[in-house]
């Protein structure tokens, strides 16, 4: 980021707006932008101990045994999280109670994540959709570096992908040390 106030807080607030036209197909699953710290290259699949990182995802069904309540009929939202407390490989999700809609209108996703206690919380259209206490752990020592902007459809084979070309739409992005809200 540039920037050792952001880089250096305890805690670091993301704002932006997410469109998807009507009839979105979101097939199985996919990501989409959000905060990260740490050394670059080990924020998110692989070795991350030395990073973290909290995108949003979108999956075609409530995954079991994470936080989510959402319904099943539309995608679910959740944070998929990449931590020293994790290790290697994968992440791991952490749930949510909302839904991502395709209804080519403009949702404002918001998400704190506090590096002193480990906390992520996330807001969908102003409405707390998740509080994870000690979630993000072991990153207290790890200066934030910004927003991961990685969006795509993904998972362990093509069966994730949509049955058309899709695009998703994003506008005003905001980052700050306290609560933007809309």
């Amino acid at each position: 980021m540039g920037r050792s106030d952001l880089a250096n807080a305890s805690v670091l607030y993301l704002r932006y707006y997410v469109k998807f036209q009507k009839g979105f197909d979101f097939s199985r699953g996919g990501k989409l932008p959000g905060l990260y710290g740490g050394l670059v290259g080990q924020e998110s699949g692989g070795h991350h101990g030395q990073a973290f990182s909290t995108r949003y995802m979108w999956r075609d069904h409530p995954v079991s045994g994470s936080l989510s309540n959402c319904s099943a009929a539309l995608p679910c939202g959740e944070v998929y999280l990449y931590s020293p407390q994790i290790g290697g490989g994968y992440g791991t999700n952490l749930g949510g109670s909302w839904n991502w809609q395709a209804d080519g209108r403009w949702h404002m996703i918001e998400q704190e994540v506090n590096r002193a206690t480990g906390t992520i919380t996330v807001w969908y259209d102003g409405a707390r959709v998740l509080t994870a206490p000690g979630a993000v752990g072991g990153i207290s020592g790890i200066p934030f570096s910004g927003v991961f902007f990685s969006t795509f459809f993904g998972g362990h084979d093509a069966s994730w992908g949509p049955s058309k070309n899709e695009y998703a739409y994003f506008a005003d992005f905001a980052v700050s040390t306290s609560y933007i809200g809309s």
